[in-house]
């Protein structure tokens, strides 16, 4: 007759003994049968019949033997179990403390924040630059040309008097007009490039110091009743 409890069994179940040990998990299921990792108690991975199963509760299987069985009896009841490998008492006995210790000892897991700082870019300012017509007075010396009028009284010799009158000048008004120039100063501008504005960006890199609060778990022992806890100190990798 098979065992009613052969459906229940599927990958990741702990399987332990009627008392409560662990011995390790599903990591295979067939037809009749189950394999059983390896670990402290099995050093290789083990097939285990479905007959060998007393129940199937929370997830767990529980199979029809005691811890002191396996330690005392060792192969034999392992191939009471449907194991095909023999182990000498003592090592098996030894392993499955081993076991014991590890699930008897209680991992708390400390955690901190670490500060890993990136940077981003982004506009803090701008540069503009712009040109404007201003008006100013400038004053400058041109040299230049002109005429002026000088008038010099001389004698007139008794030949040339007696023409004049001869030619009825005398005792008539008479005016002569001499023109009189001077250079005038003609103002002509044209553009010219006195100077260039050059921009330029460079990128220089500086220090910039920031702060901000991380938080990290710290453990409180706590000893209650009659026994005294040891903390020991925290050991440092590679030492």
């Amino acid at each position: 007759m098979a065992n009613p409890f052969g459906d229940l069994v599927r990958e990741g179940m702990e399987v332990r003994t009627v008392d409560g040990h662990k011995l390790g998990k599903v990591v295979a299921v067939q037809v009749d049968s189950f394999v059983v990792e390896k670990g402290f108690f099995f050093p290789k991975d083990y097939t285990i019949s479905c007959e060998a199963i007393e129940d199937v509760r929370e997830g767990s299987i529980v199979l029809s033997t005691r811890r002191e069985e396996l330690g005392i009896e060792g192969g034999g009841v392992l191939e009471s179990l449907g194991l095909t490998h023999h182990e000498p008492p003592l090592q098996a006995a030894l392993r499955l403390e081993e076991a014991e210790r590890a699930e008897e000892a209680a991992r708390l897991s400390l955690h901190e924040e670490q500060v890993q700082a990136t940077t981003h870019i982004e506009q803090v300012g701008e540069v503009r630059i712009r040109k404007d017509v201003v008006t100013e007075e400038q004053q400058i010396t041109v040299p230049v040309k002109r005429e002026v009028v000088t008038v010099e009284r001389v004698p007139v010799a008794a030949q040339g008097a007696r023409r004049d009158v001869a030619q009825g000048k005398a005792f008539q008004e008479e005016s002569i007009v001499i023109p009189i120039r001077e250079e005038v100063v003609d103002i002509q501008k044209r553009p010219v490039v006195t100077e260039e504005i050059v921009v330029t960006r460079a990128t220089e890199q500086t220090e910039a110091p920031v702060s901000t609060t991380v938080r990290r778990e710290v453990a409180e022992v706590v000893s209650e009743g009659d026994l005294e806890a040891t903390e020991v100190p925290l050991r440092k990798t590679g030492t």
